[in-house]
């Protein structure tokens, strides 16, 4: 058995290094390009995309087009990288249709129930369905991780009627989600914040627990995320070594301090607020989980400002499904962004880039994309205004590429 989930984890690695698809061959002319890297946008350029990659970037449309190449005048307009949701729920492919539809050509899913996300990724990299390239974790570790958890991994089922715990324990279970063929790990150093039953202020794993995880994941050239809402969970995650913090609502000013000297990822999911601080239902559940959104909202814009200023690598995203039914899947990424301007004090280009450049960082697929370079897939969006005068041009592109290959054309 064990040989067998090796074996499948060697071969969901060989399909992720090999899902690049050939794409069209495009020549996108009359182009203000803004690249993702923070840089000033530049006009009148032509990008050339060839075998679902960027080839070049020109100053100047070309007098003809080679033959087999598509010409597409953009007349001006703004073009961008793909948009990268660097904290989703997406676990079927009508959810990933949409985030691509939206502009989201690269998502990281933390959190999959019933390992339905990885189905759904492996149907993307096999050409199947639709969506963008997802990242995937698996269940989040925590103490009492659910049913849900122990369906996927009955061999932990000893667990059921008490807890995971110690730093063996949880190495164990970060070894058991590799060997499934997740791309990264999730752990829970606090409570939720989305149940009116948890505190998230109320820490869960042990910073010792979650180094174990840190050293497991990074074995396998894995990275660990933290879901972490209470001050004493974000310092003991950043202490453990983790990539990025999830959330980070109730962070001191110490330990912002001490993720700018780790280089400590910071994901505040800022625009998720408003879909749980208006549930559909009205419940008193929904109302006490109401009330907390609006508590916690003022702490997490504040974090996010001294993050900002002190220089933290912060990426945008949505905790959203994209799904159905389902209070969170109202939310965009462009949405995060907006929050980003609106109340943490960002410049619009400084909010682009937290949701490219710096979203492709901390999922560590900065080397293939992220950015407008020659080189790195073609991955990119066409807006029909300038993103940098209204930020509300992001909610919907008119032209969206993915690996070179044009998903949704609405230039009409």
């Amino acid at each position: 058995m064990h040989q067998l989930l090796r074996l499948g984890a060697l071969l969901g690695a060989l399909c992720a290094a090999t899902t690049t698809a050939r794409g069209q061959d495009l020549d996108l002319v009359n182009a203000t390009l803004i690249d993702g890297t923070g840089a000033a946008p530049r006009a009148g350029v032509t990008l050339r995309i060839r075998d679902g990659r960027l080839a070049s970037i020109e100053a100047a449309a070309p007098a003809t087009t080679a033959a087999g190449v598509t010409r597409i005048d953009v007349a001006g307009r703004p073009v961008l990288p793909g948009l990268i949701d660097a904290h989703a729920h997406i676990a079927t492919p009508d959810a990933a249709r949409r985030a691509l539809e939206s502009g989201v050509t690269t998502a990281r899913v933390l959190g999959d129930v019933f390992l339905q996300a990885l189905g759904t990724r492996d149907l993307i990299r096999a050409g199947h369905v639709a969506g963008p390239e997802l990242i995937v974790s698996s269940s989040i570790i925590r103490p009492k991780p659910g049913m849900a958890f122990y369906q996927a991994y009955p061999e932990f089922g000893r667990f059921v009627s008490a807890e995971l715990r110690g730093p063996d324990t949880i190495a164990a279970v970060v070894k058991a989600q590799i060997a499934r063929g997740v791309d990264v790990i999730k752990v829970g150093a606090s409570e939720r914040a989305g149940l009116a039953s948890t505190d998230p202020r109320r820490a869960e794993l042990t910073e010792d627990e979650m180094r174990a995880a840190v050293q497991a994941a990074r074995e396998a050239g894995r990275h660990v995320a933290a879901h972490a809402h209470g001050a004493g969970g974000v310092r003991a995650a950043v202490r453990a070594g983790v990539r990025s913090v999830e959330h980070g609502t109730y962070v001191d000013d110490a330990t912002l301090a001490d993720m700018k000297a780790r280089d400590t990822f910071f994901v505040p999911t800022l625009a998720v607020m408003s879909p749980l601080g208006d549930p559909r239902g009205n419940t008193a559940d929904d109302v006490a989980l109401q009330v907390r959104t609006y508590h916690m909202m003022a702490p997490l814009r504040a974090a996010v400002r001294k993050a900002r200023a002190l220089g933290i690598r912060i990426a945008a995203a949505t905790d959203g499904s994209y799904a159905d039914g389902d209070d969170t899947g109202r939310i965009r990424v462009a949405h995060d962004m907006e929050v980003m301007v609106q109340a943490c004090g960002f410049t619009p280009l400084e909010a682009i880039t937290a949701a490219t450049e710096t979203g492709a960082q901390v999922l560590d697929v900065a080397q293939r994309t992220g950015t407008l370079r020659p080189g790195l897939e073609a991955d990119l969006i066409v807006l029909d205004r300038d993103p940098l005068a209204d930020t509300t041009a992001l909610f919907e592109p008119v032209l969206v590429v993915s690996n070179g290959t044009v998903v949704v054309n609405r230039m009409y």
